[in-house]
């Protein structure tokens, strides 16, 4: 029944190798399996681009804090330490930001992100700038849409440090996978685990998708499968 290859050990090929075979609903029922029910995102996050909105990387977390003023030196010191240390096969997650007062992520962030080889954002907060973002097929993830600047706003306090988003624990280098259905977070000592379990999974459901369009009844498939 496996007709999904084993996942490879390489970084790249990994990451690939998710891309092209699996669906966050197959991880995150893993995720369930395992006893980790924590880590699919809240549904408010949503992709700018339902056609462009597959996210499969590294977890880069920002740690937002809100502010009243603009500092006289330098109003976006470590927002732009971190965003210039961005790298190959990064997702950017931008820590909760429950009154959603302002827009942390925009166009600018996404040219310097995809330029670095940044694969995605993943922003519980506001962006801006949407329709040159989608211009450029950066796949973005956000709690909604404002034009507000961060500055005298909000402030990063903190990167590469746990932070909360969309209701997860997000740990930095943490695998991020999101698709048009939400975003899980696999811990780093589940993730070989994970991706073993999902590819049997997606093999299982793809065998019981074939023998229901034989017109086999679901209560026979699922008996041979154990898949719904």
């Amino acid at each position: 029944m496996q007709d999904v290859p084993p996942c490879p050990v390489d970084e790249a090929g990994r990451l690939a190798w998710i891309r092209e075979h699996l669906y966050v609903p197959a991880v995150c029922d893993i995720l369930d399996d395992l006893g980790r029910r924590d880590r699919a995102m809240h549904q408010r996050l949503r992709p700018l681009d339902p056609d462009d909105c597959q996210i499969v990387g590294r977890a880069r977390t920002f740690r937002w804090m809100e502010v009243d003023y603009v500092p006289e030196s330098d109003p976006y010191d470590r927002e732009i330490e971190v965003m210039d240390s961005l790298g190959v096969g990064d997702v950017a997650v931008h820590s909760s930001d429950p009154g959603f007062t302002n827009a942390p992520w925009g166009e600018l962030m996404s040219t310097l992100a995809k330029r670095n080889g940044s694969v995605g954002c993943v922003c519980d907060s506001m962006v801006r700038d949407c329709r040159r973002i989608m211009a450029m097929r950066f796949p973005v993830f956000a709690a909604g849409i404002r034009p507000l600047d961060s500055k005298g706003r909000g402030k990063v306090m903190a990167y590469d440090v746990p932070i909360r988003c969309g209701g997860v624990l997000v740990r930095p280098r943490e695998l991020v996978f999101a698709d048009y259905d939400g975003i899980v977070v696999i811990p780093r000592e589940l993730e070989d685990e994970v991706l073993r379990l999902a590819a049997d999974k997606v093999g299982r459901e793809n065998a019981t998708r074939r023998e229901l369009l034989k017109g086999r009844t679901l209560r026979d498939v699922y008996d041979e499968f154990g898949v719904l």
